[in-house]
């Protein structure tokens, strides 16, 4: 119900509840080696907002938009150009071009092309201010096939992914005019050498092997980002062959890659007449994870070409063997969820320890230049991580969304209450099923990947193992996140350092998740972790205090009074009629309503307190932020002021854009006030427009 104010006008009252979510977005934005981590303060972005309403990827302040005067065939040329619009200003922007082998920049003003796995980069540095801009550069095809001409644009002093923009355009080089397409089709390639070349058809060996028996054996490789080459691991490998030339292919072999060095060495029986053709096919989908395009009905499919006339009692070794360039992301982000496989805890093969044969799978889509991703779906129809162009380039993302898929299939696809707020930030608070979800995506990706960080794209990154208590001094960022068990990052960095430092790694927190499907990290810790005999000791509690989550038993001071406002208030001064039953309390009937109006209007609610003056004091709330404001701007905001002798003191500000949609867990650490005598108190601004509605409840000031 509207609650009266001292003005006569009535707040708007709005529906404050919870809506299930659908889908978990990758809402992070930090790979080991490429930049130094940066802290970058960056405007509101509105020039790139996400793709569609699933995707709560942050929006950038760069795009970048591709076209071409026309589709080259083999030796001819084309102008690529590339549209950029910048709100704000990079004095140093790196423009990086990477075209497969194949196809050639003829443009002078870039550096010499380098090769980096089977394509070419080469780059140049622009200014860029703020507005539009068109950068244009020439390619020459020398050889006919897929292409894809792949455009980046980054700050080169501030590598944050929101001042980054990445463009793509596929295309099919011909022979001729008349064959080549603005197109790619299809999601299967032939399969390369290391160095680029096709693999030609040939004449089969006559080694010896096995008598009755064909084998063939070798490796299939990737290429990573940085042009480093990978072993295709556990990939689907199944020879092929034609008994004559006129016959159907028939499968004759199946298997997998090697889980250590991609190699595989497929044998089944054969005598009597050589076979006319054999050869080795590789896939992207197993019984146990998969990637596809994006109907998700299709795998990536290489095929090694075939080696004819092949004798009974021989081995053809193929060698060792990649995709092909416009294909080789959906093969490393396929690659690099074996890290996720072996942090498995069922006892079996299958990721739960119900399931023995028929496993479910893990699934992601992706294709080349793909702009819908950045997200895992929850839906039982879908039931798949959606990965956009680039996001295999930094691993990281295809880590954490392989973590939500997981997580959805341990709980038996059971998903915990609540909702994320969109967009939501890995160093935000967000709310309890938000950072629980959200943060064990984020420590599955920082341990499988064995660095503690989270990658937005390859030079954006976040330390998840930062501990100590945020500065309130500061503004809230990366490397100052927020406090407590209501931020992702801090139960990330919690749980990696439980896995490393106590358990012995995540296999029996997945094993624990099988059997008991929390709802937060409180619950899972607290509660639910101490049934699969995990300790919850001093030491397990004192390793997450290190990341400002505190489940430490022993006495603790309590210095407000009637922080629950239960007692109608008492204890505490307000203006405004902020202390209320509103029917929105968290706990109990009463609760703090602070803005709320949609007009210019000042509330505020304060107790005077005695900081104790030895231990560690922590102010701890809960907070709900809901605004019909729109996101570009910040006319409505909560201080948190703390006042004495000299002062009030704005320890913390929140803004309408910091929505909130359930109540979060708030941890302020005021110790820096230790010994003095305070007035706590939250001040609420609102402008003439939509409303903010400020909920606050469970207030407590606690000294250990």
């Amino acid at each position: 119900m509207p609650k009266s104010l001292a003005s006569g006008t009535r707040r708007r009252l709005r529906s404050l509840s919870a809506v299930s979510a659908t889908t978990l977005a990758l809402c992070l934005l930090p790979q080991a080696g490429y930049a130094v981590q940066q802290p970058v303060r960056t405007p509101d972005c509105t020039v790139v907002p996400p793709a569609n309403e699933l995707d709560e990827s942050p929006a950038r302040c760069v795009s970048a938009k591709m076209s071409i005067d026309r589709v080259p065939a083999v030796g001819e040329s084309a102008t690529v150009s590339v549209a950029l619009n910048a709100q704000v200003e990079i004095e140093q922007a790196g423009f990086t071009v990477r075209l497969p082998k194949g196809l050639r920049i003829t443009s002078e003003g870039f550096s010499a092309p380098r090769q980096r796995g089977l394509d070419t980069v080469a780059t140049r540095t622009v200014a860029l201010g703020k507005g539009e801009r068109t950068l244009t550069f020439t390619v020459t095809a020398d050889v006919a096939g897929t292409a894809q001409i792949q455009a980046d644009v980054s700050d080169l002093s501030a590598p944050a992914v929101e001042r980054s923009a990445h463009a793509t355009r596929e295309i099919t080089v011909g022979a001729s005019a008349a064959t080549s397409k603005g197109r790619v089709d299809g999601s299967r390639s032939t399969a390369r050498r290391t160095d680029g070349s096709l693999v030609p058809q040939r004449r089969a060996a006559r080694s010896a092997a096995v008598p009755g028996k064909i084998c063939a054996t070798g490796e299939l490789t990737y290429a990573t980002y940085d042009g480093a080459w990978h072993p295709g691991r556990r990939v689907a490998v199944s020879v092929v062959g034609r008994a004559t030339p006129d016959a159907a292919p028939t499968t004759v072999a199946t298997g997998l890659t090697s889980a250590t060095d991609g190699g595989y060495s497929l044998c089944f029986a054969h005598s009597g007449e050589p076979m006319a053709a054999l050869w080795v096919r590789f896939s992207t989908r197993t019984s146990w994870w998969e990637v596809t395009e994006m109907t998700g009905q299709d795998p990536y499919v290489v095929e090694v070409a075939p080696v004819t006339g092949v004798p009974g009692g021989s081995t053809q070794d193929f060698g060792t063997t990649s995709p092909d360039a416009l294909h080789m992301p959906a093969f490393d982000a396929f690659d690099v969820i074996n890290d996720v496989y072996t942090m498995r805890g069922s006892g079996n093969q299958c990721w739960t320890r119900e399931e023995t044969i028929d496993c479910s799978r893990l699934k992601a889509r992706w294709a080349p230049g793909n702009t819908n991703g950045g997200y895992y779906s929850t839906d039982a129809a879908v039931r798949a991580v959606f990965l956009t162009d680039e996001m295999p380039d930094a691993r990281h993302p295809v880590v954490h969304e392989a973590g939500h898929n997981l997580q959805h299939l341990l709980y038996n696809w059971y998903w915990p209450r609540g909702d994320c707020p969109s967009p939501h930030s890995l160093h935000r608070v967000t709310g309890a099923m938000c950072a629980w979800t959200e943060g064990f995506a984020n420590a599955v990706a920082g341990y499988a990947m064995g660095d503690g960080r989270y990658y937005y794209n390859v030079t954006d990154w976040m330390d998840l193992l930062q501990t100590g208590f945020q500065d309130t001094t500061q503004a809230p960022s990366r490397t100052n996140p927020d406090n407590g068990d209501d931020v992702e990052a801090r139960v990330a960095g919690a749980m990696i350092a439980l896995w490393r430092d106590l358990d012995g790694g995540p296999g029996r927190t997945l094993d624990n998740l099988d059997r008991y499907p929390s709802d937060s990290f409180e619950e899972w810790f607290t509660v639910d972790r101490a049934k699969s005999g995990l300790a919850v000791s001093r030491r397990s509690r004192d390793i997450v205090y290190r990341y400002t989550i505190d489940y430490r038993e022993g006495k603790r001071r309590e210095s407000v009074r009637n922080g629950g406002l239960e007692d109608q208030g008492a204890g505490w001064s307000w203006t405004g009629g902020a202390v209320g039953n509103f029917g929105l309390a968290r706990s109990g009937r009463y609760s703090a309503w602070m803005g709320g109006n949609g007009v210019a209007n000042e509330d505020i609610l304060s107790q005077t307190v005695k900081v104790p003056a030895k231990g560690t004091s922590v102010l701890e709330f809960y907070l709900r932020i809901n605004s019909q404001e729109p996101t570009t701007a910040k006319p409505d905001s909560l201080q948190l002021q703390l006042v004495t002798g000299n002062g009030p003191t704005t320890v913390y500000t929140w803004y309408n854009t910091d929505r909130v949609p359930s109540y979060a867990h708030r941890v302020i650490d005021v110790s820096r006030f230790a010994g003095q005598t305070v007035t706590l108190r939250f001040v609420s601004t609102e402008d003439q427009g939509e409303q903010t509605d400020f909920l606050l409840d469970d207030l407590a000031l606690t000294t250990s």
